[in-house]
């Protein structure tokens, strides 16, 4: 029996990543699973996921053994898990993979810093070579991260970057296949790893979202964002400009720093402060099920996604879904948003931009759902999987 390994940098959320990790246990449901750390009970609809902790094919570096104290059911220290960046790409440049036909590699960050033994074939998925080790974080973002922050990573990175190009160097020595998960990252690999690597694009259910019926709210219209809140993603440009225009925004997902979700919350109870007919426009959600995702795309006017995103899986859900998205025109996005045909593409990462591309929005009169839907066929979970057992 084919023996596979898959290493992931982290699972402590369920976002885009870690879809691409359950679809790959999907192919190889006895693959073993490496991790820095991880938080097993953010898994439980994850299905494939959920069944290798279940299995106990997880393993985990050192620092599990810190991560799984707890006081009365609550993790104490997973509060802390993003302020220990620096230590987890040491964590795994000393776990060496042993004695497997296959090993594949998800990685944006620390995953690709293990060591091989006795390894036939490795391919690594690269969803972003490390952002902040190479220059790809933009002014804005680093400005929205915390002074301890932004004092620290130019201090780590003296010994992280050459790290992280050093794994680079291992991996391509050991003939390693690299894999974009689009276009974009394709030629951002090539740039800052100068390395050649193919496109495979990742899996997205599209049978969960193509049968959904457009149903929008007329009565209360609302725009919606729905995915992991974190800086990057740019959430502040979202919540202003539908503050200054009046228009509702609900808002489903978690952060994975409290501090981010309070720095959005701040964001609107300053403005509503000066501008109290504006209270009831933002409203955050938090986690929400399937089945409420699913009927908040059947009433939404449209979605909005401000960031610069690798690839993007939740905008193509949307896309399926018959909803036209409103994205910023860098990044991912130009690989499956036509302007005027699935949605509007914004030029800059301003509330001025964001506001005119809304207001251009608006100004159409209808959309063409059948249309919409059909852009996204291209991404389907069948198709990753075939790519991938090919390769």
């Amino acid at each position: 029996m084919t023996q596979v390994a898959i290493i992931h940098d982290f699972l402590f959320q369920n976002g885009g990543a870690e879809k691409v990790v359950d679809s790959l246990l999907q192919i190889y449901p006895k693959a073993d699973v490496y991790t820095s750390f991880s938080t097993p009970e953010k898994f439980q609809s994850a299905i494939y996921i959920k069944k290798a902790f279940d299995e106990k094919r997880v393993k985990n570096t050192l620092i599990q053994t810190l991560y799984n104290l707890k006081i009365k059911e609550q993790r104490i220290f997973t509060r802390f898990q993003k302020h220990f960046f620096w230590l987890y790409p040491i964590l795994m440049r000393f776990t060496t993979i042993k004695d497997y036909d296959l090993v594949i590699i998800s990685s944006t960050d620390c995953a690709k810093q293990v060591r091989f033994k006795n390894c036939s074939k490795i391919i690594h998925y690269c969803h972003s070579p490390t952002r902040y080790l190479n220059g790809l974080v933009t002014e804005a973002d680093h400005k929205s991260l915390s002074f301890l922050y932004r004092v620290s990573i130019p201090i780590f990175k003296l010994y992280l970057k050459p790290l992280d190009h050093g794994a680079v160097k291992y991996l391509n020595k050991n003939n390693c296949i690299w894999v974009g998960n689009s276009i974009f990252i394709q030629k951002t690999i090539k740039e800052v790893y100068h390395t050649n690597s193919i496109v495979i694009y990742p899996p997205i259910e599209l049978e969960k979202f193509l049968p959904l019926a457009r149903n929008i709210d007329i009565d209360n219209p609302f725009y919606l964002y729905h995915g992991r809140i974190s800086f990057h993603k740019r959430l502040d440009l979202a919540i202003g400009a539908c503050l200054q225009m009046g228009l509702k925004l609900k808002i489903s997902g978690t952060a994975g720093m409290e501090s981010q979700m309070q720095d959005l919350q701040n964001q609107v109870s300053a403005y509503v402060s000066q501008n109290p007919e504006k209270i009831g426009l933002i409203e955050f959600l938090g986690r929400t099920s399937d089945q409420q995702y699913f009927k908040l795309l059947e009433t939404c006017s449209g979605f909005l996604f401000p960031g610069k995103e690798d690839f993007g899986i939740t905008p193509v859900e949307v896309l399926a879904s018959g909803v036209p998205v409103i994205a910023f025109g860098e990044g991912g996005a130009l690989e499956y948003i036509q302007d005027l045909e699935n949605g509007i593409l914004f030029p800059e990462q301003t509330i001025d931009s964001l506001k005119n591309a809304i207001q251009k929005f608006q100004n159409i009169e209808q959309w063409k759902t059948n249309k919409i839907k059909e852009s996204s066929k291209n991404f389907s979970t069948q198709k990753f999987q075939n790519d991938i057992q090919r390769l």
